[in-house]
């Protein structure tokens, strides 16, 4: 498994989704080839956090807009590409609000499991 966060990267949302794919093609693909027994590889962490704790100017906001933008981009392709993958993370964790920064904005749904908004795409997959 291999955590692939764009964000940490700063990467641009525009660019977030294509550079998730090259470096997990380039560095754990590449790496994962390279060994005696074939692992299955699977992205544990992706995604775009929606709020921060920090005044951090970052390339690309931490926004509910930009986490629509990156599922907009990556999930579709994805799926289609036969790429196993962790959406990270389910729901934000309020008790990592007390790290500085995203740590506890990364979730599809908010603390209290609702939705946030955004539009989960309705694409094939393998």
């Amino acid at each position: 498994m291999v955590n692939v966060r764009a964000w940490h990267n700063n990467i641009r949302i525009q660019d977030a989704a294509k550079w998730t794919f090259d470096f997990f093609n380039n560095n754990s693909m590449v790496f994962a080839s390279s060994l005696k027994y074939q692992p299955e590889i699977y992205m544990a962490e992706v995604g775009w956090p929606t709020n921060s704790s920090s005044s951090v100017v970052d390339p690309s906001a931490a926004s509910v807009e930009n986490l629509q933008l990156f599922i907009n981009n990556f999930v579709c392709t994805a799926n289609t590409q036969g790429i196993k993958y962790f959406f990270f993370e389910y729901i934000d964790t309020p008790w990592k609000a007390n790290y500085p920064g995203v740590p506890g904005f990364w979730g599809l749904f908010n603390s209290d499991r609702t939705l946030k908004a955004i539009t989960l795409p309705d694409c094939p997959h393998l």
